[in-house]
């Protein structure tokens, strides 16, 4: 008797060869050795089929090979390592403080102008990012901007040397090393940030003078013919009403994030409860806390898949958990989201493979090649 069970790997795969039978010699499992010693046997298969060499005896019951296909699925499939992605991140807070001065004068004075609304402001929300528990400065960059009143040159040095004494006022007030933390530059008279105030105003004056910007680049030039219009009135409504939101300096801070303990239970119960409050980082390092394909792994990245639709490793990785599941069309949802992604393509075809589409599991393993030649080949072979 030759018996022979065969379902592809597209269904539940499974194999169960029985020798042939060409005389009355049988091969019988090992557990039933004993048992001919006994007496003679009759061989069936599990739906009761006699063979045609029976004899009278016992029955011995010849279990069929089953062979799970999601496992084998499991086997074929790849995630992505978002090693580059743990890298520590650097993000730039961008502040500005209007600090007032007196003409002439460079020395920042708490106690001057507006100043006092102004550095209480800036301290606001400087503080919480010098004293952050989740990272570190790298850079403070300040900025100095003046109006374009007076002479150029004159605003270009007052420009400066206010930075300067802007940035000793910081060290003092935040206890800030003098070793290269801050550096210092400005622009002087910031006729660009003039010409946007102007165009976005409801000015009745907004054309003529934003001409005269398009006509000529120098700053004299622009400055003497702004103050031809309507006798003087045009530049005087403009120092009043915009020279004060020039006057200021610019902070850009650099902090980079530090990596966060994944056994912070606050962090892992934040994925859930509130996935916007955490980083793509923070993430990746919680998923490594569970083997990729089971259920948690697959949870934490489709929630990151979901809070970071832009990032093609949460995509991925979200995709191929999905496949690990048997869940085929959140699967192709998050493959949509990379679509032409290469790093896709061996995943694509356990998809098809799942699909029962054999063709085109094998084009996309074979598109897989150049990313990984040896899992590519290896899941051409289970085709095989």
């Amino acid at each position: 008797m030759r018996k022979r069970i065969i379902e592809g790997i597209a269904g539940l795969g499974l194999l169960a060869v029985l020798p042939a039978c060409h005389t009355q010699k049988q091969a019988i499992p090992s557990a039933d050795l004993y048992a001919l010693a006994a007496g003679p046997v009759e061989i069936v298969s599990e739906q009761g089929a006699q063979s045609p060499a029976k004899t009278q005896g016992r029955s011995i019951l010849i279990p069929q090979l089953q062979v799970d296909a999601q496992s084998v699925y499991n086997k074929m499939i790849t995630y992505i390592n978002p090693d580059e992605e743990l890298l520590p991140t650097v993000s730039v807070a961008k502040l500005a403080a209007y600090i007032d001065f007196p003409a002439g004068s460079v020395q920042v004075n708490p106690k001057y102008g507006n100043n006092r609304v102004e550095l209480a402001k800036l301290d606001g929300q400087l503080k919480p990012l010098l004293q952050s528990g989740n990272g570190k400065i790298k850079k403070i960059r300040i900025t100095g901007y003046a109006s374009p009143d007076g002479n150029t040159k004159a605003n270009e040095q007052l420009a400066g040397n206010r930075a300067i004494q802007f940035k000793n006022y910081l060290q003092k007030q935040f206890h800030l090393p003098n070793d290269g933390l801050i550096t210092v530059d400005w622009v002087g008279e910031d006729w660009e940030g003039l010409q946007r105030l102007i165009a976005g105003s409801d000015k009745k004056y907004s054309s003529r003078v934003l001409s005269i910007f398009q006509l000529t680049d120098d700053p004299d030039s622009r400055r003497k013919q702004i103050k031809a219009i309507d006798n003087g009135a045009v530049y005087k409504d403009i120092e009043k009403s915009f020279f004060s939101r020039l006057r200021r300096m610019e902070l850009a801070v650099e902090t980079e994030s530090e990596t966060v303990s994944v056994n912070d239970p606050q962090l892992i119960e934040k994925v859930y409860n509130q996935p916007d409050k955490v980083s793509l980082q923070d993430f990746f390092r919680v998923a490594a806390l569970y083997r990729p394909g089971t259920e948690q792994y697959r949870e934490i990245y489709e929630i990151a898949a979901y809070t970071y639709p832009a990032c093609k490793v949460a995509q991925l990785n979200a995709a191929a958990a999905a496949l690990s599941q048997g869940d085929k069309e959140s699967a192709r949802y998050f493959f949509q989201q990379v679509n032409g992604d290469p790093r896709a393509y061996n995943n694509l075809g356990v998809l098809s493979l799942m699909d029962g589409d054999k063709e085109n599991a094998a084009g996309y393993f074979r598109k897989y090649l150049p990313q990984n030649p040896r899992i590519a080949r290896e899941n051409l072979n289970y085709l095989e």
